[in-house]
């Protein structure tokens, strides 16, 4: 026999209060009244034996019990509308624009894209790089997907990634040089610095000063922007790059690159899912968005492990 479960109308009408922030909002959202919206979640409360939301003079807010119910929640009527979309079509399309970094787009989020796309059908998806910031209201932005230390004025951050980087190198270097046999073998190649990542060959060579790390023979080492272009150099000629390894996992796996140094480099920055502090909850579309994010990152096991 089926448990009882609680009343459908009061989940809604707390799951829509929850993620708007009021009453108000989740009326207009659901086509009723303050006063049915109150009404369906007093229910749902005398059913469950807590409150659920303090009523405050200027809105509402969850109680600890509130916020413990709410993602379980959230997850029913997600599951539910991913279920019933992808048996019965969509009647509504849902826009999601994401911005993210050019190398993260085009190293390791495009090539499982059409996966999301399939997924989630209901979603028209814009994803827009780093480099059109300038063009693009942040109103008009979701989601950010951003890599540094989590910290950004008027941004809330979730950790999404954690990021080492990984020595790649072309299989023309290959064969000019040989395998690398240690960090001195390594030191002496050819090799790209990446802005923004000036640290990492630097804590990979540990006892050398910065300016012998630097020091090679004209020619023997490149300073690039990004590090879509330094994985694009290691597998065209003969420099070594130093980049996250996510970003070269494509590239190694076809065998365009390869995994040069067995040691991977921590890097002290990470990629975090980006939004407005004035974006409260996020939409379905960007929950699924997100939660498919985690799923692909937990899936796609690291180079160098089985």
């Amino acid at each position: 026999m089926r448990q009882q479960i609680p009343p459908l109308p009061g989940l809604h009408a707390f799951e829509a209060a929850a993620r708007l922030g009021s009453f108000a909002a989740a009326a207009a959202e659901l086509h009723l009244s303050p006063a049915a919206v109150s009404q369906r979640i007093r229910s749902l409360e005398g059913y469950l034996g807590v409150a659920l939301f303090e009523r405050l003079p200027r809105g509402v807010r969850l109680t600890d019990m509130g916020l413990a119910y709410l993602p379980t929640v959230r997850d029913l009527f997600d599951e539910l509308s991913l279920a019933t979309t992808g048996l019965f079509g969509s009647t509504s399309r849902q826009r999601l624009t994401v911005r993210v970094q050019i190398s993260y787009a085009a190293t390791w989020l495009m090539p499982r894209l059409p996966e999301f796309c399939e997924t989630v059908p209901h979603v028209d998806l814009r994803i827009v790089c780093a480099i059109w910031a300038d063009t693009l209201p942040p109103d008009e932005v979701d989601l950010e997907i951003r890599q540094g230390n989590g910290s950004w004025a008027g941004l809330t951050s979730e950790l999404l990634h954690e990021d080492n980087a990984a020595v790649v190198c072309g299989h023309e270097h290959l064969r000019r040089y040989g395998p690398i046999r240690d960090t001195d073998d390594l030191a002496a190649r050819p090799r790209v610095h990446i802005l923004g990542y000036d640290d990492l060959w630097h804590r990979l060579f540990p006892g050398l000063p910065e300016s012998e790390v630097r020091a090679q023979r004209p020619g023997s080492v490149i300073t690039l922007d990004t590090s879509i272009a330094a994985t694009e150099l290691a597998a065209a000629g003969l420099h070594c790059a130093l980049v996250p390894e996510r970003f070269a996992r494509a590239a190694v796996r076809a065998g365009r690159l390869a995994l040069a140094h067995h040691e991977l480099v921590p890097m002290r920055q990470a990629h975090y899912l980006l939004r407005s502090e004035t974006t409260p909850q996020l939409s379905p579309a960007a929950r699924a968005f997100a939660q498919w994010l985690i799923r692909k990152d937990i899936e796609d096991t690291p180079l160098g492990t089985t």
